[in-house]
């Protein structure tokens, strides 16, 4: 067990404290170690905890549980990713009110390009049909899909991507002993081969209503956008979209029929200025993404490497990070230390890149010349 992953696994348990104050007093204390063994005093000169949380901070019960909660995890092979943890995405650690824990069964990659799609438990056949066929797509092009593993639209987009092999992964409103709903369970077993399957609710923690509008900041959170398939007028995905838009992420949303009560929530969403959604290259192109069915634009390598000619089609960004992977392969971190590209920006070139054929994205996340 890693030297203070009892700290974090109790930080991340302890109860009526805001995850956004969890967040901040970090960043006062530095560690759960260092608050773990703050006194009264030190935690009252904060300024920013009620008698209530010092009290949570303070509580035996609170200590003596943590211990059971690890034996749990160790027991039923969870993995936990702690907010300073190198797995940790990227994505979601920079939004408001990141989760001071994920608990994981499966891989999950800090800087994984991911679109989640969500929707209606009671979905149609077109929205079941549009949700497998766009995830699909995306799947094809290392683009992970993210959802909440419901019935309906949720369950279809993981079975799109896993259709092709894709990565996928499933954010539990749940502990990950429990399989919610229980028909998933075939379905979670895939997820977890081909993906991960998440949460921030540690063993034993059954699905409650609340804990499912808490969990969509962490789908929105890890995507660069949204895409609600369907959804009526008070779904929860439409919690998730609005989420989105608070973190700064792009919401898509695909059409319906307009007397449909599964489209009066996405038809809704696109007047409201989200962006009409068909197919999947609709979301590449919104996102000035490298076409994904443009063949004849597909750089073959030899050619780049005896022509310079074909050098000069790259942009200045792509010129760079194609420089450097010839020099060495190397991870997106790596990428981002070496170059003075943004990271949102740098997603975008990495993305071009593979789609022209010149470079491929390795197991591990490990970004190379492709030969």
């Amino acid at each position: 067990m890693e030297p203070d992953l009892k700290e974090w696994v109790w930080y991340a348990n302890l109860k009526g404290i805001a995850t956004r104050k969890k967040v901040e007093l970090l960043r006062i204390f530095d560690s759960p170690v260092q608050i773990y063994n703050a006194d009264n005093i030190a935690l009252s000169k904060t300024g920013i905890l009620s008698k209530e949380n010092i009290s949570a901070i303070l509580s035996k019960e609170y200590r003596d549980s943590v211990d059971k909660t690890i034996e749990e995890i160790y027991m039923k092979h969870i993995q936990v990713i702690p907010l300073n943890s190198s797995l940790y995405p990227n994505m979601l650690k920079n939004i408001s009110d990141p989760p001071i824990c994920l608990y994981v069964k499966g891989k999950l990659y800090a800087d994984e390009l991911s679109i989640a799609v969500v929707g209606s438990r009671r979905a149609s056949g077109y929205g079941v049909s549009l949700a497998k066929k766009i995830s699909s797509e995306l799947s094809k092009f290392n683009i992970c899909i993210v959802s909440g593993m419901a019935r309906g639209i949720d369950s279809s987009a993981h079975m799109g991507a896993l259709s092709v092999n894709g990565r996928t992964i499933a954010v539990l409103g749940c502990g990950l002993d429990i399989v919610y709903p229980g028909e998933n369970k075939k379905l979670m077993d895939q997820i977890i081969e081909n993906g991960a399957v998440i949460s921030e609710y540690p063993p034993g923690v059954e699905p409650k209503p609340h804990h499912f509008p808490v969990r969509n900041r962490i789908v929105s959170g890890m995507s660069v956008g949204v895409l609600v398939v369907e959804a009526g007028v008070k779904s929860g995905s439409l919690i998730t979209a609005q989420l989105a838009l608070e973190q700064g992420r792009d919401v898509y949303a695909l059409p319906g029929n307009v007397i449909s009560i599964n489209s009066q929530g996405t038809n809704k969403l696109i007047q409201d200025g989200a962006k009409l959604v068909l197919n999947a290259q609709d979301i590449l192109d919104e996102l000035n993404w490298f076409s994904l069915f443009d063949t004849k634009n597909v750089i073959d390598l030899n050619s780049y490497r005896n022509n310079r000619e074909t050098f000069n089609d790259l942009d200045r960004d792509e010129q760079e990070v194609v420089e450097l992977l010839l020099i060495e392969s190397l991870q997106i971190d790596e990428i981002y230390k070496k170059l003075s590209i943004e990271m949102p920006l740098l997603h975008s070139v990495l993305l071009s890149l593979e789609m022209k054929g010149i470079i491929k994205r390795d197991p591990g996340g490990i970004y190379r010349i492709e030969v």
